[in-house]
């Protein structure tokens, strides 16, 4: 793809982003995004194939740029597992608690609550993505050397349980999320609590 397409392309995408995280899926039209981009509705067909195309791009493009900076987990032994971890926590809190990964969890979960295969992409490319990397994580020499871990799922879902608490739901809601220091401060028992639970003797 040109990189002049691919410019058009990623425009539509941030546009399209504003108008369903503002307006809802069913109130956001192709004729919108046209008016507010230029070109025509040809071009966004032939790009996207129709607007519940469009959608699932979004989905794609801000599950990958808004989770970039949880993907940042980088210990060496000489690093404090902890300190680590929380710096994981309070960026996964951030992402998951505020838009746009909000804002899109709340259409999946509204407007395709029975479509699969949206609501499997958005699973995947979101959810099962930060599991996956945490699994990983845990699974690393590094991190083997402070825990003694048998299973990394098991202890991977523990501890995105303790992180998340009721945080998201009530971020659902409209609720904000607590200031800077207390969400640190939650942070840092949540993490401290998993890795007493799983610290070699």
């Amino acid at each position: 793809m040109r990189i002049s397409t691919q410019q058009k392309r990623t425009r539509i995408i941030n546009v399209a982003t504003e108008l369903f995280l503002d307006q809802g899926y069913k109130d956001t039209t192709l004729d919108q995004i046209v008016t507010i981009c230029g070109g025509s509705k040809q071009t966004l067909y032939r790009y996207f194939t129709n607007k519940e195309g469009l959608f699932m791009a979004v989905l794609e493009h801000n599950t990958k740029t808004s989770l970039e900076t949880v993907f940042q987990l980088d210990h060496n032994i000489d690093d404090p597992l902890q300190e680590t971890l929380e710096q994981f926590a309070v960026q996964y809190l951030k992402r998951i608690c505020g838009n746009p990964i909000l804002g899109l969890f709340r259409i999946v979960s509204s407007d395709f609550n029975k479509h699969d295969k949206i609501s499997h992409q958005f699973w995947e490319t979101g959810p099962i993505r930060i599991h996956q990397y945490l699994v990983d994580f845990l699974r690393n020499s590094n991190s083997c050397q402070c825990l003694q871990i048998e299973d990394a799922e098991l202890a991977c879902d523990q501890l995105l349980s303790l992180i998340k608490l009721d945080y998201q739901n009530m971020a659902l809601l409209g609720l904000d999320l607590p200031s800077e220091d207390i969400l640190k401060n939650h942070v840092n028992k949540a993490v401290g609590g998993f890795i007493k639970l799983y610290q070699k003797n």
